[in-house]
Order: C-alpha cells, then sequence, then structure tokens
C-alpha cells in the first residue's frame, strides 16, 4: 500500500481525500479511536467516504505502507514514534505531520531503526480542511526527497530542505513567533485606540507605513534601525506602557519591547555595525547580533 496514516483525524481525512482525487488509490489508515463506541463511527464513516481501508493493528498498518504518515498529536508524537519506526523495514519512510517542536523530530529521527528505514519531518504550513492534500508543507530529514518525489506527482506542495529532521518544523514554529504575535500586538494597540475613539484612523497609519511593503522590506526597515536606536525606542515605549496602563489596558507585549530593548541598548550598536549600519540588511544584522551574543557582549 502507497500511503498509511497512523490517526485517522480531519487531517488525515482531508489529505486522503485530496489524493484520492487525484488517483491515488493504495490509502490505508489505522486508528485506535475506530473500534470506540463514541469516536468510531466517524473515523469509519470518513474511511468508508474516500476508499481508505482501516487496518485493526498498528501492526498490520505498519506492515502495510510504503510511507506510514503520523497524524496524531503533538503530545504522542514521538511515542507513536516509538512504537512504529522500530517495525518497520528497508526502504519504508516514516513522515511525521504532527505540529510537534523540532527537538522532537529531531529525536524521532534518533530512534533506532532497521538498516533503510528513512524518516521525513512534515512541517504543514496551512489550514489542511481548505486545502487537502495541497497544503504547503516544508520536508526534513533523510526520507523527505523519497516522500516528494512520490507524491508531488498527485499535486502535493512538498518542499524539501537541505535539514536532517527537525529543520522543517523549525520554520513552523518560528514562523508562529510573528504570526501568533502580531495579533496580540494588535490587540493591546486596538484597545486602547478604541478608548481614544481613533481604532480606523490607527489603521489607516499603519497602512500607511505597512502597505505594500515586502517581508523583506520591512525586514531591513526594522533589524538594524531597531539594533541602534534601542535607546531611544525604550524611553518612548515606556511612555506608551504608562499610557496603556492608564486605560486599563494589559501591557504585557510592550512591556516586554522595553525589556528586548534595554538589552540591546547594553550594546554601541552604531560603533559595531558602523556609519552606515542603519542601512545594513537584516541578514547581516542578525548575524552580528548573534555574534556579538555568542561573544558574551549580551547576557543570555
Amino acid at each position: 500500500m502507497r500511503l498509511v496514516f497512523i490517526g485517522f483525524g480531519e487531517a488525515a481525512y482531508n489529505i486522503a481525500s485530496g489524493l484520492k482525487a487525484e488517483g491515488l488509490i493504495d490509502i490505508g489508515a489505522y486508528d485506535r479511536n475506530a473500534a470506540d463506541p463514541q469516536l468510531g463511527g466517524l473515523i469509519q464513516q470518513r474511511a468508508a467516504e474516500v476508499g481508505v481501508e482501516l487496518f485493526e493493528s498498528l501492526e498490520g498498518a505498519c506492515q502495510a505502507g510504503e510511507f506510514i504518515a503520523c497524524l496524531t498529536s503533538a503530545n504522542t508524537a514521538l511515542t507513536i514514534a516509538e512504537l512504529v519506526i522500530p517495525r518497520l523495514k528497508a526502504e519504508q519512510v516514516y513522515i511525521d505531520m504532527n505540529s510537534a517542536a523540532p527537538t522532537i523530530k529531531a529525536d524521532i529521527a534518533q530512534i533506532p531503526r532497521n538498516e533503510g528505514v528513512m524518516v521525513c519531518d512534515a512541517a504543514v504550513m496551512g489550514t489542511v480542511p481548505g486545502n487537502k492534500h495541497k497544503v504547503p508543507m516544508f520536508l526534513a530529514g533523510d526520507g523527505a526527497a523519497n516522500f516528494a518525489e512520490a507524491f508531488s506527482p498527485y499535486g502535493m506542495k512538498l518542499t524539501v530542505l537541505d535539514a536532517k529532521a527537525g529543520g522543517a518544523s523549525a520554520i513552523k514554529m518560528f514562523k508562529s513567533v510573528i504570526m501568533k504575535g502580531l495579533p496580540q500586538l494588535m490587540f493591546e494597540s486596538f484597545e486602547a485606540a478604541v478608548k481614544y475613539g481613533v481604532l480606523n484612523t490607527l489603521v489607516d497609519s499603519l497602512a500607511s507605513s505597512l502597505n505594500g511593503k515586502t517581508v523583506e522590506q520591512l525586514a531591513d526597515t526594522f533589524t538594524a534601525r531597531t539594533m541602534i536606536h534601542a535607546a531611544r525606542r525604550s524611553e518612548e515605549m515606556q511612555d506608551v506602557v504608562a499610557t496603556l496602563e492608564s486605560l486599563g489596558v494589559d501591557a504585557a507585549m510592550s512591556k516586554a519591547t522595553v525589556a528586548k530593548l534595554d538589552r540591546l541598548a547594553e550594546r554601541n550598536w552604531v560603533e559595531l555595525l558602523g556609519a552606515d549600519g542603519d542601512k545594513m540588511n537584516y541578514q547581516d544584522a542578525i548575524y552580528s547580533l548573534i555574534e556579538n551574543k555568542e561573544r558574551g557582549a549580551i547576557d543570555e
């Protein structure tokens, strides 16, 4: 069987449905809840709907699949991998698609395995129900190329990275720093703006600063300049914190910004980056920051 899922919840069901529509017929699954009186009905219904064979045992699923894809949960990813990977034979590929930490994916790749067994760290970079099998994925590990070669012809959007297992999931995690942190900044800013009756004007002002710029342009604008002007910006943000608190708005994000700026201000970045340092691109600025931290110039 070409592909066997461990766990047949919403994500696996949608990916299987999309692959079936593309002509991939050899799909199976094992889900420990398939026989559960409360949970099993939906699992069996979905499997029957898309023609996915449900295995009665984990052992049977492991023996049947050329590609074994785990889609359970982040907290069970390592435990399941420890059960599955030792059962696999040469040429089988284990793909962990869970939203687990990169350290977990690296640990999975270190599980003892038979010669020729491969492991792929797959980071799902979007919502599966809307995209089905076409949801973009980053792949890392020694099984990444095999997985991409086998399933890209079925419309899967798979990008193989030159990285060990954990590298793909690292991208997803670090993207979350921005994508999940930005809404918190908006909440803090927007709540205060409402209390002054200037929400729409604030958004318009943000648009004039941000609209039309690429992420690379914003990174170039923010990174080196923030390092160089950290002390002044910290003072400005302290006024922001005082204002937010006077309005009864939780200023946690702004307080964290002050703390980060104060840490940056401990170094003379004008001297370190040079006279034209504020024109430095974001890559060079970040590498300079890391280099100084590694030298102990900034305490961790």
